[in-house]
């Protein structure tokens, strides 16, 4: 006790030397000092004197040298030793022998304070308010306790008492347009410190600075997205501090810290996986929330290494509902604006304890403020910067609970999220492609409105050209939109997943939004698309060419009524009607014939995605999950990835189901078309089919044989000889096996053909006329009475187009001829069509531009379209099959009712015999 250390051997007791008698060791042990001496009443005894009551030791001057001996000083009045008796305290009410003159001090929490620290002090109620979001005004019991005593201690060097001032201006939300207000304490360090030797905490970034501080380089870690690197994570750290400004430790912030979703993350407490965007929210019981945790202020630091060393680096906070001047600047998306703060909360359950009168507190908070949304965002460099980033920015927006909703226990809604950000040319790559494209897509609709136009016979632009523009526009748009937005989704997915230095992130909500607007605009401009095609196909012009004559009647017994019928009716057999109507049932069926299957398609997608887990790929993590990781089970997929896996896995199974389709099952199994056009040979009728004014397409399907209303045998005989290419061939021109074309027809045909469908479109009128207000027994005598003009008009039909394709008529005839590369290329017929037509040979199957068969690719489109559409709106891919199909079910009924009532009233063939 009376020695001196005067060396350190590096063991457990080091080497200590005796004092000389009348002086005393310092109070580091260092040094010895003489003391005040007295001498014992009695004898020669000299001994050290201990300083009294109200003195504490001195041992050096203020330059930190050594004094000639031990002294003693009486401390002032209001303060006291401290219990080793090396400094003055402030007097606390419990401490003993302490006296507070009421002139000059006052006592403030058990605290004596001079009044002259407390002359520029604001000592009214308002100093005391807390006001919260709601508009609530409480007057805490926690401020009247703590904030002049705090104050006054603070600007006396105490240390605890500056951070409970700075705990109380987070409290009222960095409010200093009021005389009272903590934060006054704090207007003159408004700035990052360039020191620890203010006693002030860090509370404060200069105003307009945001900026800058957002833009320091000063962080050189260079995270890596490999999942074998050591720099993949970012380590948080936090200082804690009790409401009283005591710190109460120093922790590793982890994921599951920052968030007050109940739940056990203990992946996240490794640290925040670099580059995966964590979302998480969920809604707490307000009992629970009160329960959950303590009221903690918080200071949060980055940790990060340099040379080997670990450095820790403040954080940024942007508090929304941050107060200055009255406004709320951090509302906005100016930085210049903003004023960034150090300290935040998670919860507050000490501001709003209300004071009542007799210095008594209420039992429980009368509001709670807690944090509803919490964002960490973290923007990194650019390619020059390899992995590095900005300091990253903590966005906090609270919310409050009344007293009313804890007694009722209503559920709080809290979120939390992980962002990164990259600065990033995929806002720019997508406008630009747009626009580019866009332009193409725009001029290749006034390729198709004038094509469309020749082979309407118009000339001039008038109202129905531009409309055609319009429809056309919309379909090209909409493929534009929709190609522009999944290439730059799918090649955002590709280089996330698949880089291990940064190079490309996932976008910002600015840009998720952009591809969001682009889908769904395509999915509307392809809609428009869709109803013009059901329109067109089912409105087009079709006649059924029967070849059959009536042949001589076979040597059948008669009756004697028979022998005197005419001699005509002796001579011939009437023509069967049948071979027609199974044509035009094989038509109707054909109609809405897909070259693939839909629901094999979305059941196919559905699998893969949902079953499977490829879903799970779209996750905001830099690896590929088939399931998702535990730190991002509750977080939400990145739509852009989402959008990207999605597109990739549909249109992957459409292209093996197409391929399949075209290799196997058309070629060795069924072919839908193809089968039309031998069962048109086979019951020797040919199809003419007028898609536009004067443009349609020709099947030519009459027999090599000449008839096909007999037996089976001779059907049998005849396919036999046609095998074995003893029969002529099938092919309009002799020697080809050419029977599908298209048609460019003259003026005069067309007219004709309109001539005598005039009558039949009247008598079509005049009986949906009479369906809507006569009776069914006059709308029957009608049709009876218009039956023969309708016979006659096929019978003339049928006659005039058989003789136009036999050309047999003098001032009308065609010729047959291939299209040019150019022709073939643009869909266009470069050629004037005067008083002779063309038939343009095909690929056998050309036709099918009129049926659901030869738009495969704009309702492909259309398809894919909806799936994805109703997946952005509800974020569900089995709800977006279910909705897609029976979309796709609905068209093909419509298509169905209205070709079918089209195909009978242009073909004039009852519709009660369409099956």
């Amino acid at each position: 006790m009376q020695s001196k250390v005067t060396q350190l051997t590096g063991g457990d007791f080091p080497v200590c030397e005796l004092c000389p008698d009348n002086e005393v060791p310092t109070s580091d042990k260092l040094n010895c000092l003489p003391c005040l001496t007295k001498t014992l009443e009695g004898n020669d005894t000299v001994v050290c004197t201990t300083c009294g009551p109200q003195e504490i030791q001195v041992e050096r001057h203020y330059n930190g040298t050594l004094r000639d001996a031990l002294s003693c000083l009486t401390c002032t009045v209001g303060t006291v030793p401290s219990s080793d008796q090396t400094i003055c305290v402030p007097c606390l009410l419990t401490s003993h022998n302490c006296s507070c003159p009421a002139f000059t001090h006052e006592l403030l929490d058990g605290i004596c304070v001079p009044l002259s620290g407390l002359a520029n002090w604001s000592d009214d109620r308002n100093s005391y308010i807390i006001e919260f979001e709601s508009g609530d005004k409480i007057d805490s019991y926690f401020l009247r306790k703590y904030l002049k005593s705090s104050v006054q201690l603070c600007e006396t060097g105490n240390r605890t008492a500056c951070q409970l001032v700075a705990n109380m201006c987070t409290l009222v939300m960095f409010r200093d347009d009021y005389a009272g207000s903590p934060c006054k304490l704090f207007q003159e360090s408004k700035h990052i410190p360039t020191s620890d030797s203010s006693i002030l905490p860090w509370l404060y970034y200069e105003e307009g600075d945001a900026q800058t501080v957002l833009s320091r380089k000063k962080i050189t870690t260079k995270y890596s997205m490999d999942p074998s690197s050591k720099a993949n994570r970012l380590n948080l750290t936090v200082i804690r501090f009790t409401p009283e400004g005591r710190m109460k430790g120093i922790s590793a912030a982890s994921g599951s810290f920052l968030q007050l979703c109940p739940g056990s993350w203990t992946s996240l407490d490794k640290g925040l996986r670099f580059g995966a965007w964590y979302r998480r929210s969920c809604t707490v019981p307000a009992h629970q929330l009160v329960q959950m945790r303590d009221t903690e202020f918080l200071d949060l630091y980055l940790e990060y290494w340099e040379g080997g060393q670990s450095l820790l680096y403040a954080i940024p906070v942007l508090v929304l509902d941050l107060k200055l001047r009255g406004k709320s600047p951090n509302k906005g998306t100016d930085r210049a604006q903003w004023q960034l703060t150090r300290r935040f909360f998670l919860i507050d359950k000490v501001g709003g304890m209300m004071f009542k009168s007799n210095s008594k507190v209420s039992d429980t908070p009368t509001v709670i403020r807690y944090v509803q949304s919490c964002t960490l965002r973290v923007k990194v460099r650019g390619h020059e910067g390899e992995g590095q980033i900005y300091p990253p920015l903590l966005v906090l927006k609270y919310g409050e609970i009344t007293q009313e909703e804890i007694e009722t226990n209503a559920e709080v809604p809290f979120a939390f999220s992980v962002e990164y950000e990259m600065e990033n040319s995929m806002s720019h790559a997508i406008e630009v492609s747009v626009g580019v494209l866009s332009a193409l897509a725009v001029i290749w609709s006034g390729v198709q409105t004038w094509s469309s136009s020749r082979r309407c016979g118009r000339v001039g632009i008038d109202h129905v050209t531009l409309g055609k523009l319009f429809i056309f526009a919309c379909g090209n748009l909409a493929n534009v939109f929709f190609l522009v937005v999944a290439c730059a989704s799918f090649h955002t997915f590709m280089f996330y997943k698949g880089q291990s230095v940064v190079q490309v992130l996932l976008p910002s909500h600015r840009q998720e939004q952009l591809v969001r607007s682009y889908a769904i605009s395509a999915f509307s401009l392809k809609i428009v698309e869709v109803i013009h095609l059901i329109w067109r196909q089912s409105s087009i012009d079709i006649f059924f060419i029967d070849w059959e004559r009536p042949r001589a009647c076979s040597s059948m017994a008669q009756s004697r009524s028979q022998l005197t019928s005419t001699v005509s009716d002796n001579l011939e057999q009437p023509v069967s009607i049948w071979r027609t109507y199974f044509v035009a049932n094989e038509w109707n069926e054909i109609q809405t014939t897909r070259k693939t299957s839909l629901f094999f398609q979305l059941v196919l997608t559905v699998f893969v995605l949902k079953v499977i887990g490829v879903e799970h790929w779209a996750v905001a993590d830099p690896e590929v999950h088939t399931a998702p990781p535990e730190y991002m089970e509750d977080s939400s997929a990145s739509p852009i990835c989402r959008f990207a896996v999605g597109v990739m896995t549909y249109l992957i199974i459409y292209l093996l189901q197409r391929l399949f389709m075209v290799l196997v099952y058309e070629r060795y199994i069924k072919n839908s078309i193809q089968d039309f056009v031998d069962i048109c040979s086979l019951a020797n009728i040919s199809v003419f089919i007028l898609a536009l004014e004067n443009y349609g397409f020709y099947i030519h399907g009459r027999s090599a044989h000449g008839f096909a209303d007999t037996d089976m045998q001779t059907i049998m005989r005849q396919l036999q000889r046609e095998e074995e290419d003893l029969c002529g061939h099938r092919g309009l021109l002799p020697g080809t096996d050419q029977q599908t074309f298209q048609m460019a027809i003259p003026l005069q045909l067309r007219s004709y053909y309109q001539k005598v469908m005039a009558p039949i479109n009247s008598i079509t009128l005049s009986t949906k006329r009479m369906s809507v207000a006569g009776p069914a027994a006059l709308r029957s005598k009608v049709l009876s009475a218009n039956m023969d003009r309708i016979i006659q008009a096929y019978h003339n039909m049928n006659k005039f187009l058989a003789a136009y394709l036999e050309h047999a008529l003098k001032d009308l005839d065609y010729d047959v001829r291939e299209k040019t590369f150019v022709e073939s290329l643009l869909d266009i017929e470069f050629t004037e069509i005067f008083d002779k037509g063309i038939l343009y040979t095909d690929t056998g199957h050309s036709f099918d531009n009129v049926l659901f068969y030869g738009n495969e690719f704009t309702l492909a489109t259309f398809d894919i379209f909806l799936f994805f559409f109703i997946e952005m709106l509800f974020h569900d891919f089995l709800l977006a099959a279910v909705i897609t199909a029976f979309f796709a079910k609905m068209l093909v009924i419509i298509h169905r009712v209205g070709g079918r009532h089209n195909l009978a009233r242009k073909t004039l063939i009852d519709e009660r015999f369409l099956v």
